[in-house]
């Protein structure tokens, strides 16, 4: 999966759990300014690991806490990942 395809795949993901358009999510903006809360989090976490085959922190949210900085991490950390 591209960076931009796991951008779309978040902006998806945060419109189902927050129930606004996918054009109201801000790819800039923090995820607490969109209203996501811990709860809401971790759900988004859970979908992403599914999706993605990876094992992710409530931490990697913090350190990158917008969907255009979430989405280059994950690109970067599924390219690192040793082939099966």
């Amino acid at each position: 999966m591209t960076r931009e395809q796991i951008s779309d795949f978040c902006v998806t993901a945060l419109a189902n759990i927050l129930r606004i358009s996918k054009d109201r999510v801000d790819t800039g903006a923090k995820f607490s300014r969109l209203g996501l809360d811990s709860a809401m989090l971790v759900y988004l976490m859970m979908e992403l690991e599914e999706k993605l085959d990876l094992e992710l922190s409530t931490d990697d949210f913090y350190d990158h806490p917008t969907v255009e900085a979430l989405s280059r991490f994950l690109a970067d950390k599924r390219a690192l990942r040793p082939a099966a």
